[in-house]
């Protein structure tokens, strides 16, 4: 009878003994994830010291290979005692047919270890039909493949050439049959049995420190860990919601669609339900495993349609299914990371009140490895209107999901895009999880694999685009892009729209004079008058002027000579002599190219959401010398894609749409003259040489204004024809000046994704220091 009153005391002891274990435990994680982040930031910390030291030889490789240090090499070749031999690596031709061989991967010079399956990748084209490639690696048997993966890029590149679109080509071999060293690979391209043309690249294999690629090494350094951060931080969140996932199926590939299933199920959180539609299969197997699945998890719930309506309406009979709080989408072919809906969790956690949440994204191929990652920027408005970049993960808040209604049939291939063009009228707050919590498989007809398997999506896209033009009232039209699947938004441009471009000169006529004919034969728009702001200590750039008188349009003199050199000074002291309601400010040293480009700017400025725009600037070579700025690089700021080729797209086609950027150079750089007013013009006191341009925008930026990218206005920008090695390098203070004032910015661009490098300018992935 004792033991039997003294039961419940023993089972409250027990009780308050786990309560105390459990107290511990969560102590006990807080503690770890504490020391986690405390890891992260000390890694910062030493990336932070990398991108210094990256940026001081940048500066100094700039001097060296600068136009006034070249000069001196009569004097001695001074420059071969401390420029590396940068030759470029081109192919060997073999054969007397215009032809083209270029490995992608791995690149030349690239001293990375490696070890496990290293993929070989890229592209050849010829005047004759190219049917074999052999791939040679040393110790190894030859292996032989065919140029037949899509490359639309270099079909862009060389249309006349490129007929089928398909001139890629891809293949790996396992490195672990080879002892650590470096190994040279040679390619060849082959026509009708004859060599056409070679090329050789290296690789380093190192089985104790070697990845199978970049993206197999960013996995391993940045992903696993905060994968393990998560798992931790995820018991104490406090709101749990119901994360509803809309799975529409057709016909699927048995295997695939388990795996796509399997995704879910797999998910380290567990309040979802998946709510499946079946677009009435044809094959028996597909409903066989639906059901069986069903069967397994009280959470999956299903609509087996009895007919065949479309991906829309297959997509809304599994959004009747759903009784969520959030809303997401998986295809019935690809995969959610198993962490996804946890970092879904903690984004409804940490902002409560985001109506649309969306993730970065990969690839995935039919032997399940991940490429090419999909690093995406925080909410980009305007590059949303060039490309459908938020695609994989998307999650509504449920009542947004209602209020912008169902998923239209006549937008089928791009029904995801017309839902997120109606849902970001409507949303109050959009969220970027900057994770790669999606993956998208590329099979054969996937667009994954390339847009060109489904014009039908690109047709979709552009109806969904001209509605939601219609519906934002801007009068806006829709055109193709400069890379397939891509496009541009054209804006009307108001009356009154007259446009002063001021162009300072330090003196150099013959820099001006090439300017100045360029800017007046080729540019289409009329509504422009130039002023000169002759800062020289001759009379040059006077005479000159005169040479062009009468001008095709307004040329005025403003005399600023003899005066110390302050860029902000001078162009604020030009701009108060302007009436003009727009303003651009343009280099000396740029050529115009394109007939049209001071219509892209003002298209673009003339919106009232807008405060400044940059162009896409070029050196004579052809390579990219601005694409926008990205704040961050090199421990301060830099210019995207500098010193790639401008005739191939980079990263997800950036160089080539409109995008939203933090700032743009002020070698040619439009703005409204009221937006000028308002922040104060150009900083003359912290900022007299360099990074007044830079200040100017994040200044727009700070009140709201949108800043943007164009490559529809591209020039020629001579960098190093207006500046002395000097100019080159910042002045020590106004570095210190832009540290402080931007902290926050350099340290986080919300146009730039954090997991890409802060060294380099060619949006590749950061690495560990």
């Amino acid at each position: 009878m004792n033991e039997i009153r003294s039961a419940p005391a023993a089972t409250e002891t027990n009780e308050n003994k786990l309560r105390q274990l459990e107290t511990e435990l969560r102590a006990s994680q807080r503690q770890i994830v504490n020391l986690l982040e405390l890891i992260n930031k000390q890694q910062e910390q030493l990336n932070e010291h990398s991108s210094s030291i990256v940026r001081l030889d940048r500066i100094l490789m700039e001097i060296l290979t600068g136009r006034t240090w070249r000069t001196l090499r009569a004097a001695g070749e001074i420059v071969k005692r401390f420029v590396p031999s940068r030759s470029a690596s081109g192919s060997t031709k073999l054969a007397d047919v215009r032809s083209y061989l270029v490995c992608d991967e791995p690149k030349s010079g690239d001293r990375r270890p490696r070890s496990g399956n290293i993929t070989v990748r890229g592209w050849c084209l010829a005047e004759r039909r190219i049917d074999l490639v052999h791939i040679e690696v040393e110790g190894l048997p030859r292996i032989e493949t065919s140029a037949s993966i899509a490359r639309p890029d270099v079909r862009k590149l060389h249309p006349d050439l490129d007929r089928t679109g398909r001139s890629g080509f891809q293949v790996e071999f396992d490195s672990h049959r080879l002892p650590n060293g470096t190994y040279t690979i040679t390619v060849r391209a082959f026509s009708a049995g004859t060599a056409l043309r070679e090329t050789e690249t290296s690789v380093l294999i190192d089985h104790e420190r070697g990845f199978s690629s970049d993206y197999d090494r960013w996995i391993k350094e940045f992903e696993r860990p905060e994968e393990a951060l998560i798992e931790l931080k995820l018991p104490s969140l406090q709101i749990r919601p119901l994360i509803s996932v809309l799975m529409p199926v057709y016909n699927t590939e048995p295997d695939e669609l388990k795996a796509a299933i399997e995704s879910v199920l797999n998910q380290t959180y567990g309040n979802w339900e998946l709510c499946i539609a079946d677009d009435c299969s044809s094959r028996a197997q597909v409903r066989e495993i639906l059901r069986e699945f069903a069967r397994r998890d009280e959470r999956i719930k299903l609509d087996l349609r009895s007919e065949q309506g479309g991906i829309s309406a297959a997509c809304n009979s599994a959004s009747a299914l759903a009784g969520g709080d959030y809303i997401t989408f998986l295809d019935h072919d690809d995969a959610f990371a198993p962490h996804a809906l946890a970092y879904v969790c903690e984004a409804v956690n940490a902002r409560p009140e985001s109506d649309l949440i969306y993730s970065d994204e990969d690839k995935i191929d039919p032997l399940g490895t991940r490429f090419e990652p999909f690093l995406k920027p925080d909410w980009s408005p305007d590059l949303l209107l060039s490309e459908n970049y938020i695609c994989h993960l998307l999650v509504l808040r449920r009542d947004l999901a209602s209020a912008i209604g169902s998923f239209n049939s006549d937008c089928d291939g791009s029904q995801d895009y017309d839902l997120i063009l109606r849902a970001i009228s409507k949303a109050k707050q959009i969220h970027h999880i900057p994770h790669v919590l999606y993956h998208w498989r590329a099979g054969v007809a996937s667009t994954a694999s390339t847009i060109e398997n489904k014009q039908y999506a690109l047709d979709a896209a552009r109806l969904a685009l001209e509605r939601h033009c219609v519906r934002s009232g801007t009068a806006a039209g829709v055109q193709h892009g400069l890379v397939q699947g891509r496009w541009r938004v054209r804006y009307p441009i108001p009356p009154d729209a007259g446009v002063s471009i001021i162009i300072p000169s330090g003196g150099k006529a013959d820099v001006l004079r090439t300017n100045l004919t360029a800017l007046f034969a080729k540019t289409s728009y009329a509504d422009y008058e130039v002023v000169v702001v002759d800062n020289s200590k001759g009379n040059s750039i006077e005479r000159l002027l005169s040479d062009f008188q009468p001008a095709p349009r307004a040329l005025r003199y403003i005399d600023w000579r003899n005066q110390p050199f302050n860029y902000s000074v001078i162009n604020n002291a030009a701009a108060r002599q302007c009436e003009s309601p727009f303003l651009l400010f343009l280099n000396d040293d740029t050529s115009v190219i394109t007939s049209e480009w001071l219509e892209a700017l003002v298209e673009l400025i003339a919106r009232p959401e807008v405060g400044a725009v940059g162009a896409k600037l070029l050196y004579p070579d052809g390579r990219i010398q601005h694409a926008g700025v990205v704040m961050g690089l090199y421990d301060n700021c830099g210019h995207a894609f500098k010193g790639l080729d401008a005739e191939v797209s980079h990263y997800f086609d950036f160089s080539d749409v409109i995008r939203n950027v933090s700032a743009v150079t002020g070698a040619c750089l439009m703005t409204k003259s009221d937006v000028f007013i308002q922040v104060g013009g150009f900083d003359e006191d912290q900022f007299a040489v360099a990074f007044n341009d830079i200040d100017l925008c994040l200044k727009i930026g700070a009140l709201g204004y949108r800043v943007l990218y164009t490559p529809h206005a591209q020039l020629y920008h001579h960098e190093a024809f207006s500046k002395t090695s000097k100019d080159l390098v910042p002045h020590p203070q106004e570095v210190a000046s832009m540290r402080a004032k931007w902290e926050g910015v350099i340290a986080s661009d919300p146009y730039y994704n954090p997991n890409l490098t802060r060294n380099d300018e060619n949006f590749s992935l950061r690495t560990r220091a």
